[in-house]
């Protein structure tokens, strides 16, 4: 059975969502502090193994006008370091996710949730947005 983790990369967090293929749910966020990628890498990749994770679901942020920009880039230099760990087994995806931090705030702001709580929910949403994204797109390819 597939087990999906997605994230939400960020400079300083890591929005984490996980499925059997159904629901997405969040996570909670993953904090490593100012862009030491490898130290989070090791972390995702410990729990890639503990978990099973099959497929690894990872919000790409390209530009409005579909161009690759520094967190694009930021990414990728992310994904470099995990793909030197993980085997060949864990597939990757990367999922356009220009508009989830936007959707996910104003999620939370249609909920009335305090500031302080969107700022500690707000990247599990997006990664949760992500892997939705993602499970859709799967749904419809295979109709």
């Amino acid at each position: 059975m597939a087990f999906y983790l997605a994230l939400d990369i960020g400079t300083k967090t890591i929005g984490l969502a996980s499925s059997h293929g159904v629901i997405a749910s969040g996570r909670g966020t993953y904090y490593f502090g100012e862009e030491d990628f490898q130290k989070a890498a090791n972390d995702i990749y410990q729990m890639i193994i503990n978990e099973n994770v099959t497929d690894l679901i990872v919000g790409y942020p390209k530009n409005m006008n579909n161009t690759i920009g520094p967190r694009a880039v930021m990414v990728d230099d992310f994904l470099a370091i995990l793909k030197s760990l993980l085997n060949a087994e864990t597939n990757i995806h990367l999922v356009d996710e220009r508009l989830t931090t936007r959707i996910s705030n104003q999620i939370m702001l249609e909920a009335n949730l305090s500031r302080q709580k969107r700022k500690t929910k707000k990247d599990s949403l997006a990664a949760q947005l992500i892997l939705e994204t993602f499970l859709q797109q799967q749904e419809n390819s295979e109709k």
